[in-house]
């Protein structure tokens, strides 16, 4: 096609993409020259991109201009052996910028806290580059005529990747230091500190940009990342859009050729079917580069067409039923495909039909990436339907593929929503506060369950074999539409309700289900639960429920007088019994205590302990020995008058601070609102001679354990084997309450009694509200008739 643009989709370009974020209107330009960014990217990384450039939206000057380079499927390269699409295109960035003046280097998996012209602007003196350390090269501000004889196209394309880092780091003072905090890796994050965080851990990169190679898990610090992600959403924002689509697009357009041949659509007879239930009697067909083709169009419906390269806004087409986007996507530039996308979905009222070729059997184009693109954006806009036919192409080894989902055109109205409870009060509760939040009207069938609870439900199956049902609620119909459970006992029945149901019923798992994820529309899980993230799986920093408001009020009545004559503050000291790996340790007990009981003191105030039934008497001597002289109450569960102490008592407290091993009253304590102090206890392993070796050796096994730096090991094969067992069923690892720790200190909302100052303010737990919309947006879909299965 052109000496910088290839002929073929995704059209490889010789030198990157120039976005210009101009000075805000009626804002007076700066005088300080533009703020040049240089950003490693690639297709698969649309969503990282996306808000890449947000946050800078977000935190930039509005008065200064912004030159940002999106260095994407550039020609001249050999990718063999790299890492990522975009590793060695840093080192052409001098090249790139003309052999003058400064220029930013980012990858793309990092978000902006702070303005980058903060960067741009320091004082370099006669370094060649800024950055954090002389091999550290994922963000630099670089001295383009400095770096050029050693970064330049012709290097970067000759020589690896090692020798293009280490030579000039061998150049005394042509390296030079800039605040780690322009670079913070994953836990290195600090807020109000940290100006670019880095989500270095490829497995646990909030967007999971490559499904297909990792199997991903939570970041504590995803929040941070999803907050922004939902900001750009609000904001309807993209990179490019209608009237300003990409430089490829506008290139194509400008240069007026013959692209590559595109056959006539053919609609499946669900697509057909789809027309016809919908009501759909206006279809828009669209294109780019040459009118679409429909063959065999169905009777009674008319037919307009739109060529996109020539009404990027679809201004000539009017109000339509539905869009069929034929030959459109595999002719588009990738970069414009994410706005495509919206405008099509917010044009199309009824149904998106989207017919193209599969490029790749597996990643980025593949039949699985494209459903995934248009589920995403499709959750953008609520309304329509759509249908994807993505056919077979033998170039590529791609098989093709048919996804769709069908939005109800009648609104959700009231479904029937059932709650199953098992009498475990942590599970049953959280249940119950989900079908609150839903804001529909729901009942609860209560289990009573018999000895073969114990069996793994991979044996029970979708059964009520584990239910006395002469005890239990009756499970009849009319069959409910969504059924809650939460914890694994209840988890058989709730697979037997919709086999009944005939598959109409919707499953929500909360917590472990331990059986195969795909039987469940959704699951909501916490870090410490330790399962993979799937499509279906929703995960979330603590449980769902605390302790209830009026549950409080009563237990606080029930203490009042015993309570009554300890000052204030109040620290409440929760002991478990030692959990999950974690050792009750008299030398750790004693410190804790003796650590509060200082700062009581000094307060003039009172401890409150809290001791778990089975917690070691050992370990309740030494603790009345460390806070002898301090006013306080201790008091053992399920002793005589011990009438729920936990509510009285976290109630009554002003500070909590609870062992490692107490997960339920540390969510609880969190969920309360109060400042949450975490006392670390010693692990089983260290005692033992090799101990922490053995550990550290088990944690690498199953694809855990951290670097150096405390950042995650990235993950490797027999961690993706874990993690695809664990979605079988098959496996089901302990759980590990460190993550849930994790989690909350990341969030502002624990920190450790002996460990630094807190990362960040407190952030208020959303769970409950997002478990609900994503039920919500379920609900909103006319379930699979296949779905009947279990």
């Amino acid at each position: 096609m052109s000496d910088t643009l290839s002929a073929n989709w995704p059209y490889f370009r010789r030198d990157p993409e120039c976005v210009v974020l101009e000075p805000h209107p009626g804002v007076a330009p700066s005088p300080e020259p533009p703020v040049r960014i240089f950003l490693g990217t690639e297709p698969a990384q649309y969503r990282a991109e996306r808000i890449f450039f947000w946050s800078i939206e977000k935190h930039r000057d509005p008065a200064r201009r912004y030159e940002i380079y999106r260095m994407s499927d550039l020609s001249g390269f050999d990718r063999k052996g790299w890492r990522t699409g975009f590793t060695k295109y840093r080192f052409a960035i001098p090249e790139f910028a003309g052999g003058t003046g400064r220029a930013i280097y980012n990858d793309v998996d990092q978000i902006y806290l702070a303005d980058p012209a903060e960067l741009f602007d320091l004082e370099m003196g006669e370094h060649g580059y800024l950055a954090i350390s002389p091999e550290e090269t994922s963000v630099m501000l670089i001295d383009c005529a400095k770096m050029l004889p050693l970064w330049n196209r012709a290097t970067a394309a000759r020589e690896g990747k090692h020798a293009l880092i280490k030579k000039p780091a061998a150049i005394p003072g042509l390296w030079g230091p800039c605040d780690p905090h322009w670079n913070a890796r994953d836990q290195e994050y600090v807020e109000g500190r940290t100006k670019c965080l880095h989500y270095t851990a490829l497995h646990q990169q909030p967007w999971e940009p490559f499904p297909e190679d990792y199997s991903y898990h939570p970041n504590p610090l995803a929040y941070l990342w999803h907050e922004l992600e939902r900001e750009a959403d609000a904001a309807g924002y993209q990179v490019f859009g209608p009237d300003r689509p990409s430089p490829t697009f506008r290139e194509l357009v400008a240069r007026n050729e013959p692209l590559a041949p595109v056959e006539p659509a053919r609609l499946s007879e669900d697509a057909r079917r789809l027309l016809a239930d919908l009501g759909a009697r206006r279809l828009l067909l669209v294109g780019f580069g040459e009118p679409p083709r429909l063959a065999e169009p169905p009777p009674g419906i008319e037919l307009v067409s739109v060529d996109l390269a020539r009404d990027p806004a679809l201004a000539s087409a009017g109000p339509v039923d539905g869009i069929l986007a034929a030959g459109l996507f595999e002719r588009l530039p990738p970069a414009d495909i994410g706005w495509v996308l919206d405008s099509l979905f917010a044009r199309a009222r009824r149904l998106l039909l989207v017919d193209l070729r599969a490029h790749a059997a597996e990643g980025f184009a593949s039949p699985a990436w494209w459903r995934r693109r248009l589920a995403e954006a499709a959750a953008r806009c609520p309304g329509p339907s759509w249908h994807l036919e993505v056919r077979p192409d033998p170039r590529f080894a791609a098989a093709g593929a048919r996804s769709f989902t069908v939005r109800r055109t009648d609104g959700i109205g009231s479904p029937r929503v059932w709650v199953l409870t098992t009498g475990e009060e942590r599970y049953d509760r959280q249940g119950l506060e989900l079908a609150r939040a839903l804001g529909w009207p729901f009942e609860t069938r209560r289990l009573v369950l018999n000895r073969l609870r114990r069996l793994p439900n991979l044996v029970l199956g979708a059964s009520l074999a584990s239910t006395d049902r002469s005890r239990s609620d009756p499970l009849t119909p009319p069959w409910p539409d969504l059924v809650i459970t939460s914890g694994r006992k209840s988890v058989p029945a709730a697979l037997w309700i919709r086999r009944r149901s005939g598959g109409r019923t919707r499953l929500v798992q909360i917590g472990r289900p331990r059986a195969p994820f795909e039987l469940f529309d959704l699951i909501v899980a916490t870090p410490s639960a330790r399962l993979p993230l799937r499509d279906n799986v929703l995960p979330v920093a603590a449980p769902l429920s605390g302790i209830p408001a009026e549950r409080f009020a009563a237990a606080e009545a029930h203490w009042a007088e015993r309570l009554a004559a300890l000052p204030r503050p109040r620290t409440l000291f929760v002991v478990g019994r030692g959990r999950d790996g974690y050792r009750i340790d008299r030398d750790a007990i004693r410190g804790a205590a003796a650590r509060l009981a200082e700062d009581l003191r000094r307060d003039r105030g009172a401890l409150l302990v809290l001791l778990d039934r089975k917690a070691p008497s050992a370990a309740e001597a030494v603790l009345r020995g460390a806070i002898e002289g301090v006013p306080r109450l201790v008091v053992r569960e399920d002793e005589t008058g011990s009438f729920d102490a936990r509510a009285a008592l976290l109630a009554a407290a002003d500070r909590v601070a609870v062992t490692a091993d107490e997960i339920g009253a540390l969510a609880d304590a969190c969920l309360a609102g109060k400042p949450v102090l975490l006392v670390d206890l010693p692990r089983w392993y260290e005692k033992i001679p090799g101990g922490r070796a053995l550990a550290q050796g088990l944690r690498l096994l199953w694809g855990g354990g951290t670097t150096y730096r405390g950042t995650p090991h990235q993950q490797h094969a027999l961690g993706r084997l874990v993690d695809h067992l664990a979605t079988r069923g098959l496996l089901n690892l302990p759980r590990d309450p460190r993550r849930l720790h994790e989690a909350l200190v990341a969030r502002g909302l624990v920190r450790r009694l002996d460990g630094p100052a807190p990362v960040a303010s407190p952030k208020p737990l959303d769970d409950l509200a997002r478990a609900a919309e994503r039920v919500r947006r379920l609900m909103a879909e006319v379930p699979s008739a296949a779905r009947a299965r279990g």
